[in-house]
């Protein structure tokens, strides 16, 4: 890619209508096209010149995927919150999103990124599980607690 500076949008970055999507050299991937399949914004990025439409290497989503294990935040990023962060990790775009576990994993990664309609994050949150019994504490959602049964809650780790 050219020297500039390119974007990788959010579908609900799009869907709030604050983003000026024909300005600026912007990436999608081919999970959020998807998302917009109806009516004006589909037709308004099918007729745009400057859009880049692409499916993130395996590589840049396994980086993803385990960084969004350590962040806690894996079970809930979709596909397609995962191709965005690893698109922009893989063309060093910066992402313009809402979602605070796609903006929590991009800052572990240092991708930068900002919101479309609301405030970024202040600092990198780290999830961890904390059963509603026994109250051990763990690193991953496993939905019940291996030693008492009872369910995780998730909680923030300030890092």
């Amino acid at each position: 890619m050219e020297n500039n500076i390119y974007y990788v949008i959010d579908t609900s970055a799009i869907l709030s209508g604050k983003i000026n999507i024909a300005a600026g050299n912007l990436i999608f991937p081919e999970s959020v096209i998807n998302e917009i399949q109806h009516g004006n914004i589909k037709y308004l990025i099918d007729s745009m010149e400057n859009i880049r439409v692409y499916r993130p290497e395996e590589g840049y989503l396994n980086i993803v995927k385990e960084a969004s294990k350590k962040t806690g935040d894996y079970n809930v990023l979709s596909s397609t919150d995962m191709d965005i962060i690893a698109l922009a990790l893989q063309f060093n775009a910066i992402i313009i999103t809402d979602d605070y576990a796609i903006q929590n994993v991009a800052s572990r990664l240092k991708i930068k990124y900002s919101g479309a309609s609301i405030n970024e994050i202040k600092r990198e949150i780290r999830w961890l599980y904390r059963c509603t019994g026994c109250h051990k504490i763990y690193n991953e959602d496993i939905k019940e607690c291996p030693v008492c049964g009872h369910k995780l809650k998730r909680f923030t780790k300030k890092l």
